[in-house]
């Protein structure tokens, strides 16, 4: 009988170990593979239904860092989400030299306008954010230099449907470094067409640019 519960015993452990895939951080079986009960999950990309693909999940990323009383500093930092450190807001620091890459010029009023993005001690990093204050300094900024950059005779006739959606593409491409989206592109040049307020083309031209530069393809990394 003992011989007949231990051969029972070693068999059902035999069973459950060749349900595991080795290859599998979590344990599951078959996890990427064919013919497994997650091949559907696995022709979905890999990821479980309902759960959320940019958590980290359980995996142990790093090792600790013990410091005074041998207490790991970052013990309680909480894992961030997968893809959570992008778009961050460029700092005052970083304006200059984009305005100058972007325009070809930096807005005079850029040096005394440090306040409103948020004046950092020397030798002290914080970390930036975008605020009422700072977004609409910087379109001030932004319309301020576009108007004054914006000399080619296309600037000086009244932005058209077509005309707008060439030359916002045209700016979009430039000033975020990548090139928008149809949707994108459309916002920029309904917004342009739709200043039909302001009388003089390149003062329309300029908000359209300034616009541009307030949104998060600029005034982000």
């Amino acid at each position: 009988m003992r011989a007949l519960i231990f051969t029972t015993v070693v068999s059902l452990l035999v069973a459950a170990c060749a349900f595991e895939d080795t290859d599998s951080l979590t344990g599951r079986r078959a996890r990427g593979g064919a013919g497994g009960e997650d091949g559907d999950e696995a022709s979905a990309g890999g990821a479980t239904p309902g759960a959320d693909p940019t958590q980290p999940g359980s995996c142990k990323e790093g090792l600790a860092h013990p410091g005074f009383a041998n207490v790991d500093f970052v013990g309680d930092r909480k894992p961030g989400a997968i893809g959570a450190d992008r778009r961050r807001v460029k700092p005052y620091s970083a304006l200059r030299s984009e305005f100058q890459r972007a325009l070809g010029a930096v807005p005079a009023g850029l040096a005394t306008s440090v306040a409103a993005y948020g004046d950092v001690p020397a030798r002290w990093y914080q970390e930036p954010t975008a605020g009422a204050v700072s977004l609409y300094t910087t379109y001030t900024l932004a319309f301020t230099a576009c108007y004054d950059t914006m000399t080619a005779p296309a600037f000086a006739e009244a932005p058209t449907a077509a005309s707008a959606s060439t030359e916002c593409a045209k700016m979009q491409r430039k000033l975020w470094q990548r090139s928008a989206t149809p949707d994108e592109t459309k916002a920029c040049a309904d917004f342009t067409v739709g200043l039909a307020d302001e009388p003089a083309p390149r003062r329309r031209w300029a908000h359209a640019c300034a616009s541009i530069m307030t949104a998060a393809g600029f005034t982000t990394y």
